[in-house]
């Protein structure tokens, strides 16, 4: 708590990356260890950004526990078990906002200018304020006449994430098996330079959601705040209602993490206006009926 605390404060970034440098340090002086010095691509193909843009994953009404057990090996104090019900479907991205999308829409490229990030049109737009992700939405809707776009609540971003599933991971509790769905600091330990990764080449969550584990830290629309879940209601459940210049929910961990912050449950919190090389965005979209925004069945 005291880290994600210290996270989302301009110092307390700074002093995070010294302190991710002096790790990743380290692991590269450990020598050998158990991960396969490549990683698993799930399709042979290459699909271009504009393929992966329109790929969408309908995620039905459901309940489900939210947060985490006490048992949970990583758990932080602001995971309080809580049941949650989602009431209205609604299509999530099948994979994270790519820079090609992003450029093609805002005519900007805010991950150029960072060192070891590459500028590769399929690879996850970082450098990217909660602000921005606005603006972003805000100008896919005012061209779209069938869909209205934005970020999934916290709550919904974990509903999609565990995809039904109540372990730490969508896929069980085996850590050593994350490599094989999440770009993190372990899967990419023998790299000298960590960085994003192309969105897709890690193997799915259950519903079919690429990178709900690892590679970026994912914006949620809620603030963030350590006792909500306290006082959450349990039917779409809509964030503290709080100053809008207050931080955001970022959910999913990223590449330079460890598997602790990859867990369904973690959350962590950044400044609304905050531009870090590993966040990004994954969309929700409903369908436009008569002007009014509703879910719909596909």
């Amino acid at each position: 708590m005291l880290l994600k605390a210290l996270n989302a404060g301009h110092a307390g970034q700074a002093l995070m990356a010294k302190l991710m440098e002096s790790v990743g340090q380290t692991l590269t002086e450990m020598g050998e260890h158990n991960y396969p010095a490549e990683p698993t691509v799930t399709s042979e193909r290459r699909f271009t950004w504009q393929e992966r843009a329109e790929e969408w994953v309908w995620i039905e009404p459901g309940s489900f526990l939210m947060g985490s057990p006490e048992s949970e090996p990583g758990r932080e104090i602001d995971e309080i078990q809580h049941d949650v019900t989602i009431s209205r479907g609604f299509y999530l991205g099948k994979y994270v906002i790519s820079q090609g999308q992003w450029t093609e829409v805002m005519g900007t490229a805010p991950w150029s200018s960072k060192a070891k990030l590459a500028s590769v049109p399929t690879h996850p737009a970082v450098c990217i304020s909660w602000n921005e992700v606005q603006d972003f939405v805000s100008r896919l809707n005012a061209v779209s006449e069938q869909w209205h776009y934005g970020l999934p609540s916290e709550a919904e971003w974990e509903f999609s994430c565990r995809a039904g599933t109540p372990w730490s991971w969508s896929f069980g509790e085996d850590r050593h098996l994350l490599w094989q769905y999440a770009w993190n600091l372990d899967s990419g330990g023998y790299s000298e330079d960590q960085s994003t990764q192309e969105v897709g080449t890690k193997l799915p969550n259950p519903w079919g959601l690429h990178d709900m584990h690892g590679n970026v830290w994912e914006w949620c629309k809620d603030v963030y705040s350590a006792g909500y879940y306290l006082e959450a209601p349990a039917l779409d459940p809509p964030g503290p209602e709080a100053p809008l210049d207050l931080c955001r929910v970022v959910r999913g961990g990223y590449f330079r993490y460890f598997t602790r912050h990859s867990r369904s449950a973690a959350r962590n919190a950044r400044w609304a206006d905050d531009r870090h090389r590993a966040l990004g965005a994954r969309l929700r979209r409903t369908a436009i009926t008569d002007g009014i925004d509703e879910s719909c069945d596909p």
